[in-house]
């Protein structure tokens, strides 16, 4: 252990400290050091840290590759449960609610406010009104798409004719299929 003089001594005060005392400070800390490991311990050292930055380079191509497959099956899910949400938009669009059905799960329910009272009913009251009604000029603007394994929420803002929508959706995917099993809506005004 070396006392606190010679602790001291090993770094230059601010009157020397220039450019060259600094070097000359620096090679005489690293010199004691590199002196006092022994060569074995040096190498196994440069060994380990080079099978470490190894390994965190295989690890960030593992993750690279990892995000690369999420992001193609996210764009997949995505591209499924849009395609139900186009078939309820396009059933409203042609007046034609047998458009609709492939995108509802057959146990789908409709689910909205009246005066403050919860309605809701089977899906079928859906299809019924878009059979009865006239082709209409019909859109969407996608507001939110979350998704969890085989579990997704949607809302929607839609205009079917002159009404807006605020429409939320709940699917679950049924084989290679999404399915939306609860559709709730709020009129915009």
């Amino acid at each position: 252990m070396k006392n606190i003089s010679e602790q001291k001594n090993a770094v230059p005060n601010s009157a020397d400290f220039n450019t060259n005392g600094l070097r000359q400070c620096i090679g005489g800390i690293s010199k004691k050091i590199f002196s006092s490991i022994p060569a074995v311990a040096m190498i196994s050292a440069f060994t380990i840290g080079g099978l470490l930055i190894s390994c965190q380079d295989k690890n960030n191509q593992s993750n690279q590759n990892n995000k690369t497959e999420v992001m193609k099956n996210n764009q997949e899910q995505k591209e499924g449960i849009l395609k139900a949400i186009d078939l309820y938009v396009e059933s409203g669009k042609k007046g034609d609610g047998n458009i609709a059905k492939p995108a509802f799960a057959s146990t789908a329910t409709m689910s909205w406010s009246e005066n403050g009272v919860l309605k809701s009913v089977p899906i079928q009251v859906l299809f019924d009104g878009f059979s009865a009604a006239e082709p209409m000029e019909a859109n969407y603007k996608l507001t939110t798409l979350d998704v969890e394994g085989d579990a997704a929420i949607v809302r929607i803002e839609s205009q079917f004719g002159p009404d807006k929508y605020a429409d939320m959706f709940t699917l679950v995917k049924d084989g290679s299929d999404w399915k939306i099993i609860s559709k709730v809506y709020q009129v915009k005004k």
